[in-house]
């Protein structure tokens, strides 16, 4: 242990200071301790730094050779690393102020002890959140692999419950160090906590709704879903709100006791999306036109490679007020919404193609066609009979 200013001991025989210190300030008292006592403290201190940064790197490159890249084992000691730069500043301190090297009065050295079991807890309880982060961390990774796009929500929420957890582990022992009364202070929680339910119940509504969301797996983060008030591509999931981007751009912050209460449509689980439209054609196409135009959609159809295999359906459906209505469906193998539109439009391209080489003409209104069989008529009278025709 170490001596008074005149010497110091690491055994049983102490040291002496050489004795041209004896007279200088060095050998002189500050607050109780020799003035070297101080500056070998500071020269620990400042030392401390530096070598926190030396030990953390040598840590890196000893977990860099042990295991191999995101590894479970990497991903856990590269963690740890926060924990362990606290662990070494927290041994300095110890070596500082507990180790005899300096002395303070009873009081002064009591609140330094709790400072020093404070950052204790402090790295315990980082270390115990980065474990748990990490090991979730890793199955996310393995879920990511599997092609889980729910994943990334869920285990959000369980890395969030584990920081939470530790956080409140870590309130309660420091609390228990500097001499509070655990027990009452949950007592006085649980009489408060029924107050503040009461008081803020949609708050806590809206945590139960995202509670839901993520243990039901209704939807995940790009998704797109539709709902009685919004449409749009989820971009977060949190407690108390989800946050849906529209396809106007707009970002729309949707509380999860709305999403958990109505009914939401998932599209980007629909494994495939339906193309369905009506080819309207004139009265005076032909019936061989027709089934000529309907084998021609059909051989153009079956090549394409997003479209799903026997799901095109082409007929002559019905008999409409101005036009003969020829149904058009099918289903894509796309579920992304631009890829669906930009197939849908090649569709489209495909079928004014098919249309332009046989010839035939999209229906227009009937009211027009009158029209025009009207000034026809009206060509061939003459002159005093196209005075009589009524107005």
């Amino acid at each position: 242990m170490f001596l008074p200013a005149d010497g110091i001991a690491f055994s049983n025989e102490p040291i002496l200071l050489p004795v041209f210190w004896q007279d200088t300030v060095l050998a002189s008292e500050w607050f109780g301790n020799p003035v070297w006592h101080w500056l070998l403290a500071l020269v620990v201190l400042i030392l401390l730094f530096p070598l926190r940064m030396l030990l953390v790197k040598l840590y890196r490159r000893i977990t860099t050779r042990l295991f191999p890249e995101d590894s479970s084992a990497r991903i856990i000691a590269t963690g740890l690393i926060p924990a362990i730069r606290l662990l070494i500043v927290m041994i300095g301190l110890s070596f500082v102020f507990q180790s005899g090297l300096l002395t303070f009065p009873d009081k002064v050295a009591e609140v330094i002890r709790r400072v020093i079991e404070t950052l204790k807890t402090v790295i315990l309880c980082l270390s115990l959140a980065e474990i748990g982060t990490g090991f979730i961390n890793i199955r996310l990774q393995k879920a990511k692999e599997n092609g889980n796009k729910e994943s990334h929500t869920v285990f959000n929420f369980y890395r969030m419950t584990v920081y939470v957890a530790a956080v409140l582990l870590g309130i309660f022992m420091i609390l228990s160090i500097w001499g509070f009364d655990i027990t009452g202070l949950i007592a006085g929680l649980g009489v408060g906590g029924l107050a503040i339910s009461l008081a803020a119940q949609d708050t806590f509504s809206n945590l139960l709704g995202g509670l839901t969301i993520m243990t039901d797996h209704s939807f995940a983060i790009g998704d797109v879903i539709t709902t009685p008030d919004v449409e749009g591509i989820v971009e977060d999931i949190r407690f108390r709100s989800t946050k849906v981007r529209t396809f106007t751009q707009f970002l729309v912050t949707v509380p999860n006791k709305q999403l958990s209460n109505n009914s939401v449509t998932n599209l980007s689980r629909i494994g495939k999306r339906r193309v369905r439209f009506y080819i309207k054609l004139e009265y005076g196409t032909r019936p061989e036109q027709i089934r000529h135009l309907i084998e021609m959609l059909k051989t153009r159809m079956e090549s394409r490679d997003t479209i799903v295999p026997d799901s095109v359906l082409i007929c002559l459906e019905r008999f409409s007020s101005s036009s003969l209505d020829v149904l058009f469906q099918c289903f894509l193998q796309i579920v992304d919404f631009v890829p669906y539109l930009q197939e849908q439009e090649a569709i489209l391209l495909d079928v004014m193609d098919v249309m332009a080489e046989e010839k035939l003409s999209f229906a227009f209104s009937a009211l027009t066609v009158h029209l025009n069989e009207i000034n026809k008529q009206q060509d061939q009278l003459t002159s005093p009979e196209r005075n009589r025709l009524p107005d």
